[in-house]
This record gives C-alpha cells, sequence and structure tokens, in this order.
C-alpha cells in the first residue's frame, strides 16, 4: 500500500479573516512568498488575535500548500523567521506531520515534494474550472513517495542551490541591462 498525505499529516484548512487596525498576528496569504518561498519581511500583522485564531496558530515545520489558483507549491512555516504569531489564509492547505513522523519526515522536503510531483499537477488538471482549488480530500489521497531523511535532505539542498542561482543570473541581468542602458545614454549625450 503506497504512503499516502493522509497517512504521515494531519491536514486543514487556512482561515477566512477581515484584517484589523489593531493587528499583533500575521495572517499568511500567498502574495507574501516569493517564488522561491521565501517570507517578504515587509509584511506586518494584519489581524487581531481571538479564540478563533489560536486554535489556528502554525507551528514551526508546518507545510503551507497553497491549493487555490493556477499556480500551486508549498512553503515552510518557520518561527524563526516569523517571530509573531501567524494564521493560513484560505489559499492554503495547512500540512501538519503526525508526532511520529517527525523525525523521518524533513518539512522542506514535503513542500519541495509537493510543488514538484506531477500527481499535484494531475489533480489540477481533473478540476477543469476557472479557478481551480484542489480540496484537502483529494490532496490527502496524493502518495508521497519519501527517501531516507539524508537523501531528502540533499534534494532540499540541491533545490536552493539552484534557487540561489537562478536570483543570482536575474540580479546580473538586471545589472547587464542597468550598465547597458548607462553606456547608450553616455553616447547620446556626447
Amino acid at each position: 500500500m503506497p504512503i499516502t498525505l493522509e497517512n504521515i499529516a494531519v491536514l486543514t484548512t487556512g482561515l477566512y479573516l477581515k484584517t484589523d487596525a489593531v493587528a499583533d498576528t500575521y495572517y499568511l496569504q500567498g502574495i507574501h512568498f516569493n517564488e522561491f518561498g521565501m517570507f517578504d519581511q515587509t509584511v506586518r500583522p494584519q489581524v487581531k488575535s481571538s479564540p478563533k485564531t489560536e486554535k489556528h496558530l502554525l507551528h514551526h515545520g508546518d507545510v503551507l500548500f497553497a491549493a487555490k489558483g493556477l499556480y500551486n507549491y508549498a512553503v515552510v512555516f518557520d518561527e524563526d523567521e516569523i517571530a509573531v504569531p501567524a494564521v493560513a489564509s484560505s489559499t492554503f492547505i495547512v500540512i501538519r506531520l503526525k508526532r511520529e513522523n517527525m523525525e523521518g519526515i524533513d518539512p522542506h522536503y514535503l513542500a519541495w515534494y509537493l510543488g514538484h510531483t506531477p500527481d499535484v499537477l494531475m489533480l489540477h488538471k481533473q478540476l477543469g474550472t476557472t479557478v481551480p482549488s484542489i480540496s484537502i480530500s483529494n490532496l490527502s489521497k496524493l502518495p508521497v513517495a519519501i527517501p531516507p531523511m539524508e537523501r531528502q535532505q540533499q534534494i532540499v539542498s540541491v533545490q536552493e542551490l539552484r534557487n540561489k542561482e537562478k536570483s543570482l543570473s536575474r540580479t546580473l541581468e538586471e545589472k547587464k541591462d542597468q550598465y547597458l542602458k548607462y553606456q547608450l545614454l553616455r553616447a547620446a549625450t556626447r
């Protein structure tokens, strides 16, 4: 029997909340993460804590899966990076590893896997709606390949290096464009 996501984790939906001027809790939405899953440090808390938010506070290592929209990705909640309490918006499905799986599964690997497995693309294609939304019941049945921890960490490391390379390449191209514009303007004003 293949291991499915529901065998290794508990899945819950994020919350739909209204923002509050007197806020003390982050309300994480898709726009708060860049394409590499890094949290936007300029974001500030947007909701006030309440009994409703307290039940849904994120824990270190929770995986947030963007279930709504055309682009499905997953990020890991890191309480060291986000020092204020946080809840996920309804855009996300929150995936919390079951206690017995915490030692054998790296949450960063799980996030990588969910963002790269063709099975998620198949779920997406089966929806056929204008704004696709993957349900918890569909995602929970997703088979998950779990290699040894060392291999999980190697996969995550290689992906992090690739993301760094892409970011540096983008920065290099921007600098080249700036330099070329400067040279052309200088030539035009001689």
